[in-house]
């Protein structure tokens, strides 16, 4: 573009400065506050990145849900390593409680291991500092109300481990519901089978029909799927099972690494392709971070739905449970035995709440989603 003078050469830059100032400001000020909620296992990472680095969502904080695969403190340093890594270490971390509200149901202690230990990548290759941001001092529950109430506007959650501080939340502070846009859940399987049972892992549990974070802490997911006053959304197996990771994608993912974010999603592909191997690897909780940013792609119905949460008789099944766990509950109670076969198991309610069950999506549109906004960051 020929110019005439210098000076118009300097008007045109600053005008396309200005424009380009203008036009960033506005996308930050449209970006819709998300709280989310994990428990820092290996999907969750790559979630928490993809919101991180969406330009239409904004991360105002994180809770950790330590009755799920992370436990709390390595939960906590993880999240904040991200936030390091994705140049975001002003966002607030909070933890949870350790248990689930009732019952003594863990995740396998191999995959708590590699959530504690983000699958052994060594982020000091990317952060100078590791864990040197502040976590909050206070409970997970009180950092979700206290954003809440200092937003201006209504606040987005996306849940993507055991419902237990959705449920705390919920019976705390109800009327926070009402300044929540939507929660979105990573959990639950409405006609799909469940993947509880895992070779060489839980092959003998009893269940076949339902997802991990519903069966973990299925009395707060009942409670949390019967909450009215509130916009829910669940993103289960039904739909998360048509987003599986495969090598053709995690090596297209691989060419296009430009950077900190996407060189750190670019390991964990790589430690986990015997993963990828068992064909048993999906874009769980990432689906529900991109329905976050594009709801379109949760095609389903608002429909009465519950999870069930029954006790157990005198021989509960022990394998998938930690019997060290305190032997008071949430409420103050005995902590009792949950029935291991139907734990979870998300079933039709006659009437009452609503949640929008996610039963279709566009598979293509998720990856690219997911790729474009991770191998185009920048922090």
């Amino acid at each position: 573009m020929p110019f005439a003078s210098s000076t118009a050469l300097v008007r045109y830059f600053l005008s396309a400065f200005l424009l380009a100032t203008v036009t960033l400001t506005a996308a930050q000020a449209s970006a819709r506050p998300i709280i989310y909620d994990t428990d820092m296992a290996i999907d969750d990472w790559l979630g928490l990145l993809y919101l991180l680095a969406e330009p239409s969502t904004d991360v105002v904080g994180i809770t950790i849900s330590a009755s799920g695969e992370s436990h709390c403190q390595p939960g906590l340093d993880n999240a904040r390593n991200l936030l390091s890594l994705a140049g975001k270490s002003e966002v607030p971390v909070a933890c949870g409680d350790d248990y689930p509200l009732e019952g003594f149901f863990v995740f396998p202690d191999p995959w708590q291991v590699d959530s504690d230990t983000l699958s052994g990548i060594d982020m000091s290759q990317w952060i100078d500092n590791p864990v040197s941001n502040t976590a909050s001092d206070g409970h997970a529950v009180d950092l979700i109300h206290q954003i809440i109430s200092a937003s201006p506007e209504p606040v987005g959650i996306v849940a993507v481990g055991p419902m237990t501080n959705m449920a705390q939340w919920l019976a705390r502070y109800p009327a926070d519901r009402e300044r929540v846009s939507e929660l979105i859940m990573m959990g639950g399987s409405y006609r799909a089978p469940g993947n509880i049972i895992v070779p060489n892992i839980t092959a003998d549990n009893p269940n076949t029909v339902s997802e991990w974070n519903f069966y973990i802490d299925p009395i707060a997911a009942k409670q949390t799927l019967e909450a009215d006053k509130l916009a829910k959304v669940m993103v289960g197996l039904d739909v998360t099972n048509t987003v599986r990771i495969t090598h053709p994608f995690a090596d297209q993912f691989k060419a296009r690494v430009s950077g900190p974010v996407s060189e750190f999603v670019d390991q964990v592909f790589d430690k986990n392709r015997w993963f990828i191997d068992t064909k048993e690897y999906y874009f769980w909780d990432v689906m529900a971070a991109v329905v976050a940013a594009q709801p379109s792609l949760c095609g389903g119905d608002a429909i009465p739905v519950t999870a069930v949460a029954e006790f157990a008789g005198p021989s509960p099944f022990l394998k998938s449970s930690d019997t060290s766990m305190p032997k008071v509950n949430a409420a103050g109670g005995t902590r009792l035995h949950l029935a291991a076969a139907t734990a979870g198991q998300v079933v039709d309610a006659e009437a009452g709440a609503v949640t929008k069950v996610c039963m279709q999506t566009d598979g293509d549109r998720v990856f690219a989603a997911f790729t474009n906004a991770l191998t185009g960051y920048s922090p």
